[in-house]
């Protein structure tokens, strides 16, 4: 007996958590880094929205700060160079606390997140991106879930249950 509980406790135990690996592509399909999260966790949609609210609060330090067309600031400058430290290390706790992961590795490791694209910055592109494939993962997993409690729930539902028949 007590060799069986052994060999269990060295294998471990394996659950699927929904974690999934996705590689992170820039728009023409260049891998810009991977990204390990579970995108199906209950706990993400508060965590998101605990980031996107705390957002304006984690770029505040750069309310003051004159950013460069390319994302840097003037590096004779103390005071902006810490204050975009200060916001990009706010910013890369926010997003790993978010996913529970390596997300600040995965998109911002080629690029800086306050780099400006089109009026916004990059990390905003990023969250926005991230958000979409959660809803999309989210409402498909749901969709699979409402139809295995539809294929349970069916006889019950017709009267069709009597006798432990469908």
């Amino acid at each position: 007996m007590a060799e069986h509980i052994t060999n269990v406790q060295n294998m471990g135990i394996v659950v699927d958590d929904g974690s999934v690996k996705e590689s992170v592509k820039n728009k023409h399909g260049d891998e810009i880094g991977v990204f390990y999260f579970r995108p199906t966790d209950i706990g993400i949609i508060d965590r998101y929205n605990k980031v996107a609210g705390d957002f304006n609060k984690i770029t505040e330090p750069l309310e003051h700060v004159n950013i460069n067309a390319d994302g840097t600031v003037d590096e004779n400058n103390e005071a902006e160079m810490q204050a975009m430290r200060e916001a990009t290390d706010g910013l890369f706790k926010a997003c790993n606390y978010l996913f529970d992961g390596n997300f600040a590795e995965a998109f911002f490791g080629k690029m800086h997140p306050f780099s400006p694209i089109n009026g916004r910055f990059y990390c905003e592109l990023a969250l926005d991106a991230v958000g979409k494939y959660i809803s999309r993962k989210f409402d498909r997993e749901v969709a699979k879930v409402n139809s295995r409690v539809d294929r349970y729930t069916h006889g019950y539902r017709t009267g069709k249950h009597k006798d432990g028949k469908k």
